[in-house]
């Protein structure tokens, strides 16, 4: 397990890849217009963290958890770690059940066009 610390700058690696996207593809910004998000992110075995996104900008990565979420994402540091490092695919994930997303559909897509 990694500790809060890792798990931190985990997702502040994540969210940076996707600020560089965000740089030099700028039609998913047009996608994003108007898309104003709550993310919180659940681990099992660590803790809460949390973050926005407004307008196709995301938000820096918080401590804790939110009393309201629009998107809730249920894992646990080690399955995170392997998602963001391409060791394990977001569907082999969820069909193992080693992740949980709670959102719309529609929500679901506008992720996937973000990362």
């Amino acid at each position: 397990m990694a500790d809060k610390a890792e798990v931190k700058n985990m997702l502040d690696d994540v969210l940076n890849r996707y600020r560089e996207k965000m740089e030099s593809d700028h039609k998913i910004v047009e996608k994003l217009k108007d898309f104003e998000r709550k993310v919180s992110i659940k681990f099992q075995d660590d803790g809460n963290y949390h973050f926005t996104i407004s307008d196709g900008v995301v938000g820096d990565i918080k401590e804790g958890a939110l009393s309201k979420s629009d998107i809730t994402i249920n894992t646990d540091t080690e399955t995170m770690k392997a998602l963001i490092d391409g060791d394990m695919r977001i569907m082999e994930a969820y069909a193992r059940k080693r992740v949980r997303v709670d959102a719309s559909f529609l929500d679901m897509l506008k992720l996937k066009e973000m990362f």
